[in-house]
């Protein structure tokens, strides 16, 4: 038998992993994640930036949802 499960596109994994990333104030579960996504895109300082700039993404988008 096949199996027919697939990984998601690298484009999903890689956002997934830095909202996850983003997600957490707990620094050690931030640095990890960090970490793993800097072996996806195999560079550390690109991971580290997305990672960053989906924070800002995530909080402008919260604070549009507190103020309607």
């Amino acid at each position: 038998m096949t199996d027919t499960t697939q990984a998601p596109p690298p484009d999903d994994l890689v956002q997934l992993i830095a909202t996850r990333a983003a997600e957490h104030w707990n620094h050690d579960a931030r640095s990890a994640l960090t970490r793993l996504l800097a072996d996806v895109l195999g560079d550390y300082d690109a991971a580290y930036q997305l990672v960053e700039e989906t924070g800002r993404r995530l909080l402008a988008a919260e604070y549009e949802e507190d103020n309607q």
